[in-house]
């Protein structure tokens, strides 16, 4: 059961992120640090969370731990949500609010954080 659970989600995890890198090199905007941030994608995975790419690292995390299985995998699992949203969404949530104010504030009420 966890074979098939975590093979899933490392499935999940290469198509989910495929398509959310797709849609940043289709809008042209900024992917990587110091790259410019010149849009809001907002399709996609987009349309239903505003962090899809963490997420996705966040079940191929959770995907291997029950591949490989370890248990302090599983148990540091929640450590690793919280060090994603405190070291790289909320100083991105940040930004992208200076950068384009009122159309990701209004963004940021239509669509989740995570899912």
């Amino acid at each position: 059961m966890a074979d098939s659970l975590g093979g899933a989600l490392v499935v999940l995890f290469v198509v989910w992120n495929g398509w959310a890198l797709f849609l940043f090199a289709r809008h042209g905007t900024g992917l990587m640090p110091g790259q410019p941030t010149t849009t809001i994608v907002q399709t996609g995975p987009y349309r239903v969370s505003r962090n899809p790419l963490y997420v996705g690292l966040l079940a191929l995390y959770l995907g291997l731990a029950l591949l490989i299985p370890t248990f302090w995998g599983l148990v540091l699992f929640p450590v690793a949500v919280l060090l994603t949203l405190w070291g790289s969404i909320l100083p991105e949530e940040r930004f992208l609010h200076e950068q384009f104010g009122a159309d990701y504030d209004e963004y940021a009420r239509r669509v989740r954080r995570w899912l």
